[in-house]
């Protein structure tokens, strides 16, 4: 039986899978999934499911209790808003053990299975005011709203609960107007570790600390801050700490205190905290194999509500995910070492780790031509034992899918080397030549994986080669790459366009008269540059760009910063300088503008006045903007929108390459 072309309408019914955790005694893994109400719970000995509900939606986040008999989840209950619920596996009976007056988030078992540790937002945080609003909004700060949640008012911040299993009481154990997340517990299940801002300005919107507290204790101000002049890891890619097995440590990844925050995030490296703030030491070294403990896919979509770091009581072990050479890596650091040893690697994205037992782990990985799967993974070995749950199952049995080639080629400039992948349109006739789209990443820091990309493969589908690299400024191959500086001082668009090139050179069904280039976020920063400083591509579509920097220096909700310049005018020049709108009568190809009604990371009115901008100095080039409502700083969630939103960038192709 022949398979199908995949369909635009694939990217946006894709399967996601939710959380995996596994019970080694029972052999048992509990997972959620978009496409399924409920938890499932699947047998690793017989392939057998069941499915557990409390009869809410979005159910997920499932976790096994200590001892294997329940499993908790969240779920978003008719009139109740998102509550922790406990499913009793040898009855099935789920009861609500939460009533929280707010979205409750990420609950964890305490180690003795009596107590549940979650997060929730109390206040009107994720309301957006749209319109005329009811109330006035009070703004005296910096860090006053957030892309997808909108205006944060006072009282909608995070913050920590535990739930006593026995007695039903939900105690809320910080307080005060700052985030409390990224949660654990100690091995006694009295004491917990978390992630706070209470020391920080609100200037510092990522920055961090990390605290150790008494479950008993009064007050926040009871917490000890253990983490000194670091700042935890906690965006964009949230590392949960983790307890050493006698509780008196705890393991964290924090930023390389001697970076240079200039040119941009730096690399993550572990730490080894007292829990009692009496020390703190650097337990991780980078070398040639592995240079930082995170990784930033952009197109991995693996591990939602899974882990990036564990710790094997067994042996003091550290394991943890870290994105290299395009490869996203697990690896394994060594009890009294400092040096990451690689445990499992390839032309792979694996971005999702559950606790070990017994020698063993579930591991969310994801291959250019796999949908996500969950392994059971022997951690000694690297063996993927079991797969233990494939997600889009029936998807990958249907659809053909297009081959992905790699390689690498060195800069211009001789500082290093840039990694590229090239995706063949499907059903090629020999000998013809095909319409080529240049897609640049967001970021600049994310990088594209060993990663299925459904979107990619629905342009293949259509006719188009799909071509797209990871410029510098892109993570995953080293500092020197990392360093943001050269994702705007013209070394990542020299890199973009020598990937094209050499692209037209390694692969002859390219049409190198029939270039395209789109992306979104940073890669629509790329390019509106492109589309204003070379004459290499015959069409344009930027998607939720960076259009004017005047206007994202206030109305973004990461703020801009004058303070590094001598005069407030001279920041002004400059930011007005490194504006694509400001060179947009040096458009020279069809444009079209995609952009968020909703979105706060590159407001819209920067869309608004790049299409102005376009239009009154070209009033004969094609050229067109489109707005799409309830839609923040990505593409459309919306079915019916996300259609009309391909469609156009598939006919804008069409027309123009």
């Amino acid at each position: 039986m022949s398979k199908r072309l995949p369909r635009f309408s694939d990217t946006w019914s894709m399967e996601r899978l939710n959380g995996g955790d596994w019970c080694a005694e029972k052999q048992l893994v509990c997972y959620a999934s978009n496409k399924t109400q409920g938890i499932l719970i699947r047998s690793l000995k017989d392939g057998t499911e069941k499915k557990i509900t409390a009869g809410g939606g979005g159910e997920g986040y499932a976790r096994f209790s200590p001892d294997g008999s329940k499993v908790l989840f969240c779920s978003s209950l008719p009139g109740k808003g998102r509550q922790v619920c406990v499913a009793d596996l040898a009855t099935h009976e789920v009861k609500q053990v939460t009533a929280i007056n707010g979205a409750a988030m990420e609950p964890m078992w305490s180690p003795d299975g009596r107590k549940i540790l979650f997060a929730s937002s109390q206040g009107s945080h994720g309301k957006r005011t749209v319109g005329r609003p009811d109330e006035a909004i009070v703004i005296e700060n910096f860090n006053y709203k957030f892309d997808g949640a909108g205006y944060i008012t006072p009282d909608g911040h995070v913050q920590l609960f535990v739930c006593d299993l026995a007695t039903g009481e939900t105690r809320q154990v910080t307080q005060g107007a700052y985030n409390f997340m990224h949660h654990c517990w100690a091995p006694d299940s009295r004491h917990i570790a978390f992630c706070g801002n209470q020391h920080r300005g609100a200037e510092e919107s990522i920055g961090f600390d990390l605290y150790v507290m008494d479950i008993q204790a009064e007050s926040i101000e009871k917490a000890v801050q253990v983490s000194h002049d670091l700042m935890i890891v906690s965006y964009p890619n949230p590392i949960r700490p983790v307890f050493t097995a006698d509780g008196k440590s705890v393991i964290m990844a924090a930023l390389n205190p001697d970076a240079d925050m200039n040119k941009g995030y730096p690399e993550a490296y572990l730490f080894r905290f007292a829990a009692d703030g009496t020390e703190q030491e650097q337990i991780f070294q980078q070398d040639e194999g592995c240079f930082q403990c995170v990784q930033f896919p952009y197109n991995a979509f693996a591990g939602m509500g899974m882990d990036k770091v564990q710790l094997d009581q067994e042996t003091g072990d550290v394991y943890f995910v870290s994105g290299w050479m395009g490869q996203g890596n697990l690896y394994r650091l060594p009890k009294g070492s400092t040096h990451a040893e690689p445990v499992l690697t390839g032309k792979h994205c694996c971005h999702g780790l559950s606790p070990i037992h017994q020698g063993k782990m579930l591991v969310a990985d994801v291959t250019p031509t796999t949908a996500e799967a969950y392994w059971l993974l022997d951690i000694h070995t690297g063996e993927k034992l079991l797969k233990a749950v494939q997600g889009n199952q029936t998807l990958m049995e249907e659809v053909a899918l297009s081959p992905v080639e790699d390689f690498f080629f060195d800069t211009l400039d001789g500082e290093g080397k840039v990694h590229g992948f090239v995706m063949p349109p499907q059903e090629m006739e020999p000998g013809k030549k095909y319409p080529t789209i240049l897609y640049v990443h967001g970021g600049p820091h994310p990088f594209y994986t060993y990663g299925l990309t459904m979107e990619f493969q629905c342009f293949a589908a259509a006719g188009f080669g799909v071509i797209c690299c990871n410029p510098r400024g892109s993570s995953s191959y080293g500092v020197r790459h990392l360093n943001m500086s050269r994702a705007f001082d013209g070394c990542a668009y020299t890199d973009c366009l020598q990937f094209v090139e050499e692209a037209v050179r390694r692969f002859d069904w390219i049409d190198g008269s029939r270039m395209g280039v789109t992306g979104g976020s940073y890669g629509g920063y790329m390019t509106n540059y492109m589309a204003t400083h070379c004459t290499r591509f015959k069409a344009y579509i930027t998607q939720r760009s960076v259009c004017s920097n005047l206007i994202d220096y206030a109305s973004s909700d990461m703020q801009g910063r004058s303070m590094d310049y001598h005069s407030f005018e001279e920041f002004m020049v400059h930011e007005l300088e490194q504006s694509p709108v400001a060179y947009a009568e040096r458009v020279n190809a069809p444009l079209l503008i995609l952009h968020g009604e909703d979105d706060l990371r590159c407001p819209v009115e920067g869309a608004h006045q790049l299409f102005i901008a376009v239009k009154d100095t070209h009033p004969d080039l094609p050229v067109k903007l489109m707005i799409f409502p309830h839609t923040a700083h990505d593409q459309p969630s919306e079915p019916r929108l996300l259609k009309r939103y391909y469609q156009e960038m598939v006919d804008w192709f069409k027309e123009w390459l």
